[in-house]
């Protein structure tokens, strides 16, 4: 009798099956480690490109923007005029005007009217494209000072055509000093003749004849200056549908469109059937699991232990086995994305973000709902426990 009282005051060891039923245990660990890992780790490469494209979307556009404003916004409209020459010449005055009047704001430091070119940045999903100047020889450090770029390797243009990018640019377009700049998209125009390295990824170039992306107001600004409706405002300029403005409120509602937008469905797509494939063999696995335990749950209740008490000794082991599945899948992630990272993501330039806690909450919140399908099964074994007499009769 004591020996029973005994027994039933005492606490099921968790851990003791786990220790003898290393095989079985680690078969449920290895799956829910790789199901952490898997999830992790897809969502550490796509949100790359996020991360990647951050410095030129989010961070350039506050020092440098590009306007190019029809001539109805700057007051000039052609019906004024008796012939293209008098508005051509109104024309070259306003935007003069604009020029001028842009350089007296506080927080402008200078204003080119100037050709502008494309840089292309290749991200794990899709592909980005954004302007740079092309300016005289002479002012590009001025620029490379304003943008907060350093010269790190090669010289600044001293003559036509060529260019200075920044090190990440190079990386990820497999450039190097001598080469011409996106030969594919330019021809033999433009040549590489230093690299930067600053927070923005900032490019900067010197015109070769009228190879170009167009020709804008390359203003260089602060933080408080890169919202040209704001600046248009204070110069009581009202803009119009057709004004070409590529300013940092356009640039962040391009990123959140057509980057942060499109890479988080598809990370959410994969992620769900990540999850799906994967819960199912978590979940199979586990009845497996319990089913080979309905005699050892049986004993128990022989011996005095209530279900309540080997419901609580099955959720402390699938604790235990899911805990140390975490574990194991963080530390394996980490080695797998030091290999991606060092494999993939370096080498190309790209920008790489390690600690995801949106990610880790989406699979804390799979996991809960593992645990939750786990349920069906542990309550269906325990309405099976008998005990050793009732299996008996």
């Amino acid at each position: 009798m004591k020996r029973k009282e005994f027994m039933m005051k005492s606490r099921l060891s968790a851990m003791k099956y786990i220790k003898n039923n290393k095989r079985a245990s680690f078969v449920l660990i290895l799956a829910l480690a790789l199901t952490f890992m898997a999830m992790y780790v897809v969502a550490f490469c796509f949100i790359v490109t996020i991360e990647s494209f951050k410095p030129f979307t989010q961070e350039l556009p506050k020092k440098i923007i590009y306007v190019n404003l029809t001539p109805e916004s700057l007051g000039v409209d052609q019906e004024d005029f008796e012939d293209s020459e008098e508005f051509a010449k109104a024309y070259l005055e306003a935007r003069s005007k604009f020029s001028d009047d842009l350089e007296a704001l506080d927080g402008i430091s200078k204003v080119y009217y100037t050709q502008v070119l494309h840089a292309e940045y290749k991200g794990i999903v899709g592909d980005f494209g954004y302007s740079f100047p092309l300016v005289e020889p002479s002012e590009v450090p001025f620029i490379a000072n304003h943008l907060g770029a350093k010269l790190i390797d090669g010289r600044f243009p001293e003559g036509d055509g060529e260019i200075v990018v920044d090190e990440h640019i190079m990386k990820n377009n497999d450039m190097k000093i001598g080469d011409w700049y996106l030969r594919n998209n330019y021809g033999e125009v433009f040549k590489v003749v230093g690299v930067l390295r600053s927070d923005n990824m900032a490019v900067i170039g010197t015109p070769n004849g009228f190879y170009n992306n167009g020709w804008y107001h390359v203003i260089l600004c602060n933080e408080k200056n890169a919202v040209f409706s704001d600046v248009a405002d204070k110069l009581g300029i009202t803009l119009h549908e057709l004004d070409d403005i590529d300013d940092l409120e356009e640039s962040r509602k391009t990123y959140d469109e057509k980057v942060v937008d499109v890479v988080e469905t598809v990370i959410d797509v994969v992620i769900l059937v990540i999850m799906i494939f994967l819960t199912i063999a978590v979940i199979v696995a586990y009845i497996s699991f319990m089913r080979n335990r309905v005699n050892e749950y049986c004993l128990y209740a022989s011996l005095g232990y209530s279900r309540k008490n080997i419901y609580g000794l099955i959720m402390r082991e699938m604790m235990i086995i899911f805990i140390t599945g975490i574990i194991i899948g963080a530390i394996i992630s980490i080695g797998v994305m030091e290999l991606v990272y060092f494999l993939v993501i370096e080498p190309r330039g790209l920008v790489a973000k390690w600690f995801l806690p949106e990610q880790l909450l989406r699979i804390f919140a799979a996991f809960a709902v593992i645990v939750g399908i786990l349920q069906i099964p542990v309550l269906i074994a325990i309405n099976k426990i008998k005990t050793i007499d009732l299996m008996e009769d």
